[in-house]
């Protein structure tokens, strides 16, 4: 979502101290590590592994991480597009993605020092997970890679964010990984993803001049607007069906479908409206509110199990 922050200063005023470090951080879309990472810590309490108690440091710990990493990111990638402005010039920003990004690998560090996990699980898993992590995000932002200019960059974006803070608060809690906390994860997934290629197709125009490849220039907004969308539209559907039907969520999940009046709005404004980028811009807020209710959904029904559990 880095670049999604990147597309909405448009102030004639140059950023302060708080201004900047709000845009540069991309705070207003830390949501998408945090939500994740919620669901990830509260799944258990509905997967019921052998000998899981809530380890509530940890979470906060593994949170602050996630979200340390985002901003590190978001700032270096500031710096990488040459976004400075007399206050906030190329060396400040990289000097504030350095902090963060240390931060982020010293609770990382920590965490892994103090992980109890499942008897065969391998010992380093929790390392080379904090090494792929930091790889998502040099994937997206640095060269050679620059994968925020290059085709492929949305599903980036769409697992860096949807699946891998999942993973991460749900190893902290448990100890391990299994196919249906993949399987769990997936709804998040197709949410980040129908969210970025929405903000793709409002940031078109920008794009172009910028002369970034992306999916959504490689196959024109035509295609992606109608064929993309809807085929994003139909996974998510079915990805929420299958984690229910496998068991991976609670069956509450279902009331999320009660999005798909939003989301069929969302289908038809991308049908009709592809090339219109203030109609875009309003759908890009339609999908940021179904990735915020499909996590807030995910968390809450993990919970419910707590009172069903007492009763």
């Amino acid at each position: 979502m880095n670049k999604m922050s990147h597309t909405d200063f448009l102030s004639d005023e140059q950023p302060n101290n708080i201004s900047g470090f709000i845009y540069y951080s991309g705070c207003k879309y830390w949501t998408a590590s945090i939500l994740p990472a919620l669901v990830g810590t509260t799944l258990p309490f509905w997967l019921r592994p052998p000998n899981f108690s809530l380890k509530w440091l940890k979470a906060i710990e593994f949170l602050l991480a996630a979200v340390f990493l985002q901003a590190g990111f978001s700032f270096l990638l500031a710096s990488v597009q040459n976004q400075i402005t007399p206050s906030w010039s190329k060396t400040r920003l990289i000097k504030y993605a350095c902090i963060f990004i240390f931060l982020a690998c010293f609770l990382g560090l920590h965490l892994n020092k103090n992980l109890v996990l499942h008897p065969g699980v391998p010992k380093y898993i929790f390392f080379v997970y904090g090494l792929s992590a930091l790889f998502v995000g040099v994937l997206y932002v640095l060269p050679p890679f620059n994968f925020y200019q290059r085709a492929g960059g949305e599903i980036i974006i769409a697992v860096g964010y949807g699946m891998i803070p999942f993973l991460g608060a749900y190893l902290i809690q448990v100890g391990d990984l299994t196919r249906t906390v993949y399987l769990a994860a997936l709804p998040l997934v197709v949410a980040t993803g129908l969210w970025v290629v929405i903000d793709k197709l409002a940031s078109r125009i920008a794009d172009n001049r910028a002369g970034y490849k992306t999916l959504i220039t490689e196959f024109g907004p035509r295609f992606s607007g109608r064929y993309g969308v809807s085929a994003i539209s139909f996974l998510f559907i079915s990805t929420i069906l299958l984690a229910v039907f496998s068991g991976s969520v609670n069956p509450m999940m279902l009331i999320s479908l009660l999005l798909i009046g939003l989301l069929w709005k969302i289908m038809t404004v991308s049908w009709f409206e592809y090339l219109s980028p203030e109609c875009m811009l309003k759908m890009r807020k339609s999908a940021s509110i179904i990735h915020f209710s499909i996590g807030f959904i995910l968390t809450f029904s993990s919970l419910v199990t707590i009172l069903i559990d007492k009763r």
